[in-house]
């Protein structure tokens, strides 16, 4: 299947905005560790409430995945979303694909201070879970109830993914193209569920809330992980169009340029270069370059634009737009693509 994702940004400084936008307080919670990866569960057919005009459900979470060494973190640390590239050999391919996402393009922060970006919402134990949806790829979502607060933030634009993040039991949620109905219940087009305790995967060629059928959060830039002066993880981004094929760790393609293209296959990796002098940036600014240079950035998603190199982050109060912008100093020139495997086709 092929899903083609516009990412719609609300940023007055960026691009116009798309018509929709929270119908729920914008707020969410911040991380309390730092991140950490797993396979996924097994496929449903359907998911959620047969009727979802039916009161919120507990039908209990599923089984807590074992604990690990690593307390509550996002992924084990030999994760491919934890691991360092930054000595990873340069793709034979590399100055193409950058040609293919531009050259000249501006890296972007998708996200800023007043709500725009990827909101995520962390929740308790405890948190009672309601019946979920799904309309647009139900066999490819892992089957409700999630355990969704009431105001849990939808992230504006058409996209409109819910973002859940259960640490005490071990589990990621995430919904694409999500609506809350009247009785707490959702509505998506489709959502998944990753064990946070394990390397996460999907089943082949299945979408999940993003394009590249990746979780969503771990490659989100988070005020917290920013503020503490260390990203110890892969960030994602997206690009102007992508080929109709992907490369692990991705395992889902929603391109529309030919397999075997110049265009970028979902899950390639770049990492901004070691040569290039970040320095003159804020300290904060520092910490996510640092982080593209030691971890790099995975194709994730198209922008349904001209425009690629648009980084993923959360909002967030603490943040300063003006430094948000600093980062268009930087251009796709200053990257490169780490080397990778055999690319298959949708």
């Amino acid at each position: 299947m092929e899903r083609h994702h516009l990412l719609c940004l609300a940023l007055p400084f960026l691009l116009a905005a798309c018509g929709a936008g929270f119908d729920a307080p914008n707020t969410f919670g911040l991380p309390n560790s730092s991140p950490s990866a797993s396979p996924t569960t097994s496929p449903a057919p359907d998911a959620g409430a047969t009727n979802p005009a039916s009161a919120p459900v507990d039908a209990g979470a599923p089984a807590t995945p074992q604990a690990s060494a690593f307390e509550n973190g996002i992924f084990p640390p030999d994760a491919y979303w934890n691991t360092r590239i930054d000595n990873a050999p340069v793709d034979p391919n590399s100055d193409a694909y950058i040609a293919s996402m531009g050259a000249n393009g501006k890296l972007v922060a998708s996200w800023d201070e007043s709500g725009n970006g990827l909101p995520y919402v962390e929740v308790a134990a405890d948190q009672q879970k309601v019946g979920v949806t799904f309309w647009g790829f139900p066999d490819e979502s892992d089957p409700g109830p999630y355990p969704i607060p009431w105001n849990a933030p939808v992230q504006p634009g058409s996209d409109g993914h819910v973002i859940v993040v259960d640490r005490a039991n071990g589990w990621l949620y995430e919904l694409f193209q999500a609506s809350r109905n009247s009785d707490g219940s959702w509505t998506a087009s489709n959502g998944a569920r990753w064990n946070l305790r394990k390397d996460p995967w999907r089943p082949l060629r299945w979408t999940s809330a993003d394009a590249a059928g990746m979780p969503v959060f771990p490659g989100i830039v988070r005020y917290d992980e920013v503020e503490s002066g260390w990203i110890s993880h892969a960030l994602r981004f997206a690009v102007n169009w992508s080929q109709k094929g992907f490369v692990w760790p991705a395992n889902h393609a929603a391109g529309t340029c030919a397999f075997g293209s110049n265009c970028p296959p979902m899950g390639l990796r770049v990492r901004l270069k070691q040569s290039v002098d970040i320095s003159g940036f804020s300290t904060r600014m520092q910490v996510i370059l640092t982080a593209l240079k030691q971890y790099g950035m995975f194709v994730a998603d198209n922008t349904g634009s001209n425009d690629s190199w648009w980084l993923a982050g959360a909002p967030d109060p603490g943040w300063s737009d003006g430094e948000l912008l600093s980062l268009g100093a930087l251009h796709g020139s200053d990257f490169e693509v780490v080397a990778h495997g055999d690319i298959q086709s949708q």
